[in-house]
C-alpha cells in the first residue's frame, strides 16, 4: 500500500578506485597529475513516516507525491562528531514553516548551531562556531573544489565526512587544505581563503557550464592550494582527488514537480543530484535532492520499509 513519506537522506557510500594520472594538456608532454578516484554508490533512501520518530532504509519503487510537500524539522539525534547508522536515528516529527529548517524546540540544538556555523557568513557564523565548539568537540576539514567553468570553491565540513561532502557537490578535482580541531578555526581559515580571492565560499552562478577535464582542473587546484596553504600557514600534502561522475553522463537537474506520480526507483547519486529511473529502466532523470529533502515528497510501499533497519 502506498503511503506518504518524508525523505530524510540519500544514504550513499563513497568507494575508492585507486589513483590515475591525467595530463594537463595534450600539448604539454610529461606534465600530469595523479588523482585519487572514488565513486559514490547510492545504498538506499532514508524515509520517515509522518507522525513516527523512527526511520528506515528504503530500496523499493516510489513516486513523487502530489504537492504540496510539507516541510519538516531537520533535527535528529545522530552524533555530530562521528559516523553513525542513519537508519537508527530518531527524527523530529514537527512540521515547520516554509523557509525554516528547525522547529522551535530544536532551534537551540547542537545540530542547529552546526548549520548556523557552516551556513551563515562573517561574525554571525563565527559566533555560532564558538558556541558549537563549547558544546561539541570534533575535527573539521577545510577543502577546495574545482567546479563548473573552472570556478574554485572553498568549504568546511566535519573531517569524518569530507568525502561525502565532496560527493555532494559537482567538481572536477578536490583537495583537503587542512584539518582543524575546532569549527571556529576551520571557518576562519575558509573565510580567509575566500577574502583573499583565491577561492569563493559560493558555488558558481550557473550549473550549465561544463566541468573542466581532470588534468587541467588538478593543475588549477594545485596552484590555488599552494597559495592558500601559504596564506594559512599550513603544509599542504599535495593530495588531489575526485568523486567521478557517472560514466558518459553530464547530470543536469529537472524540476522534480515534473515527475509527480510517475513510477520510479532511486538508482544513483552525484553532485547533489538524485538519479530517479522509470520503472523498467526506460528513462532516467536527475533531480536536485535539496528540493525534496525533509519534506513529505515521496510515495512509497509501506510493506517494504522496516523502521530502524
Amino acid at each position: 500500500m502506498a503511503a506518504r513519506g518524508i525523505l530524510r537522506l540519500s544514504y550513499k557510500v563513497v568507494e575508492g578506485l585507486g589513483a590515475r594520472s591525467y595530463p594537463v594538456s595534450p600539448l604539454a608532454a610529461g606534465e600530469e597529475y595523479e588523482i585519487e578516484e572514488y565513486v559514490v554508490r547510492l545504498d538506499s533512501l532514508i524515509l520517515q513516516p509522518p507522525g513516527y520518530p523512527d526511520v528506515g532504509r528504503y530500496r523499493g519503487p516510489l513516486r513523487l507525491a502530489p504537492r504540496p510537500w510539507a516541510p519538516y524539522c531537520k533535527w535528529h539525534n545522530g552524533p555530530l562528531d562521528r559516523r553513525d547508522e542513519p537508519w537508527r536515528r530518531i527524527y523530529c516529527t514537527a512540521r515547520v514553516e516554509e523557509g525554516r529548517d528547525y522547529c522551535r524546540q530544536h532551534r537551540r540544538s547542537e545540530r542547529f548551531l552546526y548549520d548556523l556555523c557552516m551556513g551563515l557568513k562573517g561574525d554571525r557564523a563565527l559566533e555560532a562556531c564558538r558556541r558549537l565548539d563549547q558544546a561539541v568537540r570534533a575535527e573539521y576539514a577545510v577543502y577546495m573544489l574545482v567546479q563548473q567553468g573552472g570556478h574554485l570553491k572553498v568549504g568546511s565540513t566535519r573531517a569524518w565526512r569530507v568525502l561525502e561532502r565532496i560527493a555532494e557537490q559537482p567538481h572536477a578535482a578536490a583537495t583537503v587544505l587542512g584539518v582543524f580541531d575546532s569549527a571556529y578555526r576551520a571557518r576562519r581559515a575558509e573565510m580567509a581563503v575566500s577574502s583573499s580571492g583565491i577561492a569563493s565560499e559560493h558555488r558558481p552562478r550557473s550549473r550549465r557550464l561544463r566541468l573542466p577535464q581532470p588534468g587541467p582542473a588538478a593543475a588549477t587546484l594545485s596552484r590555488a592550494a599552494e597559495e592558500a596553504s601559504r596564506l594559512l600557514g599550513l603544509s599542504w600534502d599535495g593530495r588531489i582527488l575526485r568523486v567521478k561522475p557517472p560514466e558518459g553522463a553530464h547530470p543536469t537537474a529537472i524540476p522534480p514537480e515534473r515527475l509527480v506520480e510517475r513510477p520510479l526507483e532511486a538508482r544513483g547519486y552525484w553532485g547533489g543530484l538524485l538519479y530517479l529511473e522509470e520503472h523498467g529502466g526506460a528513462r532516467g532523470y536527475w533531480v536536485d535532492e535539496r528540493r525534496i529533502l525533509h519534506r513529505e515528497s515521496v510515495l512509497y510501499d509501506e510493506g517494504l520499509l522496516r523502521l530502524g533497519e
